[in-house]
């Protein structure tokens, strides 16, 4: 009996580990409407299509932050955050990987394409 109540609990404690490290952060797009645009580009974001299809809106936020959302046909599939005054020049990007309007960090360093629903 006592033996099967250790493994009962480390069964528990392991379970609450892998629950814990596997939970992921979401994100939401902030609102821009306090937000200054400051431009308007376009890349190329998904190299299937031809030609530059992925809009980017430049914002400052009044906290001096930069802001980038990357739109396709009208959807916002990404933004990215950085400030101007940050000498190791951080950016942070957020996906919406399912088109929920949940967007989940992923890796700045790594090249990126449209997610699957936005295409």
């Amino acid at each position: 009996m006592r033996r099967s109540t250790v493994i009962l609990a480390a069964i528990i404690v392991c379970s609450l580990l892998v629950s814990r490290s596997s939970a992921q952060q979401f994100y939401r797009l902030p609102d821009l409407r306090s937000f200054k645009h400051l431009t308007t580009g376009s890349s190329n974001h998904a190299p299937d299509i031809p030609g530059k299809q992925t809009t980017m809106d430049y914002y400052t936020a009044p906290t001096g932050e930069v802001y980038t959302v990357y739109s396709y046909k009208g959807r916002n599939v990404a933004f990215s955050v950085h400030s101007n005054s940050d000498v190791q020049k951080t950016r942070r990007i957020f996906m919406d990987m399912k088109g929920d309007g949940n967007f989940q960090e992923i890796n700045p360093g790594l090249q990126w394409y449209l997610p699957a629903w936005a295409k």
